[in-house]
């Protein structure tokens, strides 16, 4: 309990500081060649339809063959079914420092499309050679809103040129961004919502070992464990913005356990011409 005090103490005193320079980070964003990129982003899909692609353990591979052509989004270790599949994402996505760190070799070494990196990642903890490499790659960097970040103040960001709510889900990041890009019609897949190590809004960890994360069925300790509540307000948030906005976003996940966003079959999706059998 006195460490407890002692760390919440040692935060009370830092937060001027650690406030100031994130602010000052942010401005040197603004004058980055990232943020104005991005800007040229904005509405470059207008009306059209996008797929994003969660990495949970009801995704196929053989499903992925039939997104190619379609504009998709995918995060975080999607290049471990590559072997599995010629489909790659259009857009890449990712805002975990600690999957960015172990995994930098594959993210300079795959084409993923554009690359959406934490700006925190880029700027601190990449090695240059292997940032370079990225670039290559068009690796953009995504600036995160740090002041709003719990369950209560979670939001749409409107503008990702500028910044992105985090929500604590990278699906959520994708959310915002694929709605900036000006999609209408959004889909997941592969978007379970269920974890085998989860945190829960005390702070307290919990593990069910019979939960499988991923469509490799491999256990990563390094990862953080998942904020299933936030991330569960985080989807209500963007079914709330995209009613309001006239986007539709549609949960084509193979089960799981996400029940925020309508449910559509993705066979029928994917082949609505398909006539009944007789």
């Amino acid at each position: 309990m006195n460490s407890f005090k002692k760390t919440k103490a040692v935060r009370v005193l830092a937060k001027p500081i650690v406030d100031w320079r994130r602010k000052r980070d942010h401005e040197k964003y603004l004058l980055s060649p990232d943020h104005f990129y991005l800007q040229t982003l904005k509405g470059i899909h207008e009306g059209k339809r996008c797929f994003i692609i969660g990495n949970g353990p009801s995704l196929r591979a053989e499903d992925l063959d039939k997104l190619k052509g379609e504009y998709t989004f995918a995060s975080n270790r999607i290049f471990n079914i590559f072997d599995k599949t010629d489909w790659r994402p259009s857009y890449y996505v990712s805002t975990d420092d600690r999957i960015l760190k172990e995994h930098q070799n594959e993210l300079a070494n795959y084409s993923l499309g554009h690359m959406f990196l934490s700006s925190r990642f880029c700027t601190i903890q990449a090695p240059t050679n292997v940032l370079s490499r990225i670039y290559d790659g068009n690796c953009l960097q995504l600036d995160v809103d740090f002041d709003r970040y719990n369950k209560t103040s979670i939001y749409i960001s409107e503008d990702v040129s500028n910044h992105y709510c985090d929500g604590q889900t990278v699906t959520f990041v994708a959310i915002q961004l694929a709605i900036y890009m000006g999609f209408k019609e959004i889909y997941l897949i592969g978007v379970d919502h269920n974890y085998s190590r989860t945190v829960d809004i005390s702070g307290k960890v919990n593990v069910d070992t019979a939960v499988q994360d991923y469509f490799d069925n491999k256990r990563y300790d390094n990862s953080y464990p998942a904020a299933v509540n936030t991330a569960q307000y985080a989807y209500i948030i963007a079914r709330e913005y995209s009613d309001a906005h006239n986007i539709k976003i549609f949960n084509a996940t193979r089960g799981g356990k996400l029940e925020v966003f309508e449910r559509v079959d993705f066979d029928e999706l994917m082949n609505p011409y398909t006539e009944e059998k007789t």
